[in-house]
């Protein structure tokens, strides 16, 4: 064990002297540095590949002579420093892949990588209960891992699972949609929205193939068309990413009520047209407030005769949506589209004390205690479209 200690010493100080030649040298400078720089990466990659593999077989070993009383996984988890789950897939691999030894000198060459490391196990796991030979299956999904890549080496195994064990497919497939969520809220500024999405492949695939569409084509229009179909500001894919799933998002809002399947949308924006503005709206001029609170430019609100645009002139606690009383008919038991623009836009969340769900969520009604129950009649319901914007005219 000196001569490993030893080993990685040895590494450890050669490549600490590397990055102490890098950092004294500058972009551009020339290649020899960063030369060595790419050769050194390509080598301890090597190196971490190899000793990956070489960890696998020990602890195989290990688990075959009980070095650990209470299991190999707990143990590895305390002096490794990895979470449980890693410490137990880490002792299942190499449980799979000593049933195989003679992939041992090729899983410790320093030529595989961990994910084809995993592939690996996972195809003996696939073929250990059908008396299948695991060795040429091994075989097989490290050549087409080397061949074609690791992902064609996993979806290899995904077919395989599916082969031996008809069904695997759609009990991962139902995991998957379990563990899917999508997370809307607001960043540390407290205004820009952070959205936190995890998809199963199938919806995953829909949101994806929509957003490079549309990617594609604004990518397309700049290049060979000298047109913009992005704003001038949107310059990266990232960015680019972002537009898309935006326009996604107003095609959604756009769309019938029939279409959408939804009755009833949120108003998005909210701006004075006034100035100044008055105090309780708390709206500076030339700025517009979005249904969530923020502060943003007015000019990106929907332009005059737009379909999008609509105008929401205040009296008192009610008003006129697009040139209709919002009270017209007090008697009514449902909310008008008119009453749940002003209410989504006055109240932006449920009334009820300390519940901030938003409005939308509030199913009301008779006997409902819930927090989400809103107090205010008008909110019982959710029968109708609001507008996506509104320009409020005090």
């Amino acid at each position: 064990m000196d001569q490993v200690a030893a080993g990685v010493e040895s590494i450890s100080g050669a490549v600490r002297d590397l990055l102490e030649r890098a950092r004294q040298a500058e972009p551009g400078a020339g290649d020899g540095v960063a030369g060595e720089v790419r050769d050194g990466i390509v080598e301890v990659g090597r190196a971490a590949q190899a000793l990956n593999g070489l960890l696998l077989a020990l602890v195989a070993e290990g688990d075959r002579l009980g070095i650990a009383r209470g299991g190999i996984g707990p143990w590895l988890a305390t002096v490794l420093d990895v979470t449980e789950g890693r410490a137990r897939g880490l002792a299942q691999d190499a449980r799979l892949l000593a049933t195989v030894p003679q992939i041992e000198r090729e899983l410790c060459s320093g030529s595989v990588g961990q994910d084809s490391v995993r592939a690996v196990a996972r195809t003996v796991k696939a073929v250990r209960r059908t008396g299948l030979d695991p060795a040429p299956e091994v075989a097989e999904t490290l050549r087409v891992a080397r061949e074609h890549g690791t992902r064609a080496g996993l979806e290899r195994v995904r077919a395989l699972e599916e082969h031996t064990d008809p069904g695997s497919v759609e009990a991962r497939h139902a995991q998957q949609r379990e563990r899917s969520y999508a997370r809307i809220g607001v960043a540390a500024d407290r205004e820009m929205h952070r959205c936190e999405i995890l998809l199963d492949p199938a919806r995953g695939a829909v949101l994806q193939a929509a957003v490079e569409l549309q990617v594609a084509e604004m990518i397309r229009a700049r290049q060979f068309d000298g047109t913009e179909l992005a704003p001038q500001d949107v310059r990266t894919t990232e960015q680019m990413n972002a537009e898309a799933i935006t326009r996604m998002a107003q095609v959604f809002l756009d769309a019938t009520a029939e279409q959408r399947g939804a009755r009833f949308s949120l108003p998005a924006l909210a701006v004075t047209m006034q100035e100044p503005a008055p105090v309780q709206l708390d709206i500076p001029a030339g700025c517009a407030r979005t249904a969530f609170g923020a502060l943003i430019p007015a000019r990106l609100l929907p332009k005059q005769g737009n379909p999008r645009r609509h105008t929401l002139t205040l009296d008192g606690h009610t008003g006129v949506l697009d040139g209709v009383a919002v009270d017209r008919d007090p008697r009514a038991r449902l909310a008008s589209a008119e009453q749940r623009g002003f209410l989504a836009w006055r109240d932006r969340h449920c009334r009820y004390p300390g519940c901030d769900r938003p409005i939308t969520f509030a199913p009301g009604g008779p006997g409902d205690s819930h927090p989400r129950a809103p107090t205010d009649p008008y909110v019982t319901v959710s029968r109708h479209t609001a507008p996506v914007a509104l320009i409020v005219r005090p």
